[in-house]
């Protein structure tokens, strides 16, 4: 039995989205505390093999510093083999950190985008891959090719998108993963991953980023932790835990505040909805405002970010309608309601971005007709 972990799209120093940039800061090192972490757990459990299929940085941001942090955790942990395929965004190139930084003697990279791999007698296994040489690469350089020994342990690092033909960053087939005779195919690219599946004889898939870097990136991360053992007879059986060494996440809620008729009101349903799922410290929160509201609610964004409290940042989106007393304001003789009913057509049946835009500009004439300071100018 072996004992790996596989990890990708790490993205050391790259950038993180968010408005405070303070924290945007704090959440870089927070991802090299998540990568040391990860290191720790790596040694403490005695893991044979460390799969890290590309991207671990970002080749626009990272200099030597990132390169010797990297080397100081591969050689704190002399008898884990580390095996790199470098992805689109960390290409292997000659002035790349790859080519130019020294590593220690255990940390095994690929520099080619043909198959080759690095054999390890001492433990049974073979380990193949390839590197991304530039920003693409449109071809899978592991299709239609099966591992040289069958009788060995036999696993893939790769950077690559699976399923999508198309895709300008080695698009994968699964007909090629289930062809391809390994036993664990460990890839990076994707970085929410739906856990590691199995076809035929062969376990695959994404670990998925380390941290969250944005909202499209929600959950908690980290990477996969693999007990296998192959049989002479050529079963493959693989104990997979997913790990978490993220020290943050980033959630989505859309939120119904329809009945509300004051932003201490919308606080309060926040919070409770922060409870009921867990959110506190930890958690980045996009909070999607819907429902309808009172046209005359004094409503700042701003404001409402600020009043909740318990969360690492809070983000509001003001997707609500201004659509109480909908009928007295349809027959409003005044300015009010010939607002209204000029902006109803859009508010009802527009775009998303059309709705948005016409509540937000009845809300926004309301609150001037009657003598309020204009949205998230209010203080």
């Amino acid at each position: 039995m072996i004992k790996f972990m596989h990890c990708a799209d790490l993205h050391l120093d790259s950038p993180f989205s968010l408005d405070d940039p303070h924290k945007a800061e704090q959440r870089r090192a927070e991802l090299r505390g998540a990568f040391a972490s990860m290191m720790l757990f790596a040694k403490t459990e005695g893991v044979d093999l460390m799969l890290m299929a590309g991207d671990l940085f970002d080749s626009d941001y990272a200099g030597r510093d990132t390169a010797a942090l990297m080397a100081r955790e591969f050689a704190s942990n002399p008898k884990c083999k580390f095996i790199i395929a470098p992805g689109n965004h960390d290409p292997y190139t000659p002035d790349s950190i790859w080519a130019r930084y020294q590593f220690p003697e255990h940390v095994y990279i690929f520099d080619t985008d043909k198959l080759s791999y690095f054999s390890f007698d001492d433990i049974g296994v073979d380990v193949y891959g390839y590197a991304f040489t530039g920003p693409s690469m449109q071809h899978n350089p592991f299709a239609g090719k099966r591992p040289r020994n069958p009788q060995r342990i036999n696993l893939l690092c790769a950077h690559g998108d699976l399923g999508e033909p198309t895709s300008p960053y080695c698009p994968i087939a699964l007909d090629d993963v289930q062809k391809s005779g390994f036993d664990y195919i460990a890839l990076g690219h994707i970085h929410n991953t739906t856990g590691i599946e199995r076809a035929g004889n062969t376990y695959y898939g994404y670990s998925g980023c380390l941290e969250g870097r944005d909202f499209g990136e929600t959950g908690h991360k980290g990477a996969v932790y693999v007990k296998l053992d192959k049989t002479e007879s050529g079963e493959v059986h693989a104990e997979i835990r997913g790990l978490r060494f993220s020290k943050r996440r980033y959630e989505i809620i859309r939120l119904n505040v329809t009945g509300c008729t004051s932003e201490s009101e919308i606080v309060s349903r926040i919070q409770k909805t922060m409870v009921e799922k867990g959110y506190g410290a930890d958690t980045a929160l996009r909070c999607i405002l819907e429902g309808e509201l009172p046209p005359s609610l004094d409503f700042s964004e701003r404001r409402l970010a600020n009043s909740v409290q318990g969360l690492f940042s809070l983000e509001i989106i003001d997707n609500t309608m201004p659509m109480a007393n909908a009928e007295m304001l349809a027959q409003d003789p005044t300015i009010r309601g010939a607002v209204y009913n000029a902006l109803l057509p859009q508010m009802q049946g527009g775009t998303p971005e059309e709705r948005e835009t016409a509540a937000r500009a009845l809300r926004l004439i309301f609150d001037a007709l009657a003598g309020r300071p204009f949205g998230d100018d209010a203080q």
